[in-house]
């Protein structure tokens, strides 16, 4: 029996323009929703978070919250965060990379990180995007 946890997240980066009005940029951020499924398997061992959409360095903070609350479930679980058929950032797709190296995932609120098993499945290619800081 697997269960199936079903999140979208949005976030979309405002810029000033030269006029000092909060606008989006016209082709270098598009829509940015993600859709996020948890599917933890039936004995509870591992927890694959399977990502579509495009992962920013934005975004990810709401992908670690949801990481966060499925190790909650169980501490020993391993998290495969699955970007199969996500467009992911270079910026973002390191920072996965160095949790899973550290086997340490950060909150996405505060400066704490919390231990972790933590898998990435590669994304089939990542996003070239000029994200704004």
């Amino acid at each position: 029996m697997n269960h199936h946890y079903r999140t979208v997240l949005t976030t979309r980066n405002p810029v000033l323009s030269h006029h000092g009005a909060r606008t989006l940029p016209a082709r270098e951020i598009t829509d940015h929703r993600l859709k996020v499924v948890v599917r933890i398997d039936a004995d509870l061992e591992t927890a694959r978070i399977e990502v579509r959409g495009v992962l920013t360095g934005a975004n990810l903070r709401a992908l670690y919250v949801i990481a966060r609350r499925t190790i909650s479930l169980m501490h020993d679980m391993e998290i495969i965060i699955d970007l199969g058929r996500a467009r992911v950032t270079d910026a973002a797709l390191e920072q996965l990379r160095e949790c899973a190296r550290l086997s340490k995932l950060a909150s996405g609120v505060d400066s704490t990180e919390v231990p972790c098993r933590l898998s990435i499945v590669d994304p089939a290619m990542t996003h070239r995007l000029k994200e704004s800081a």
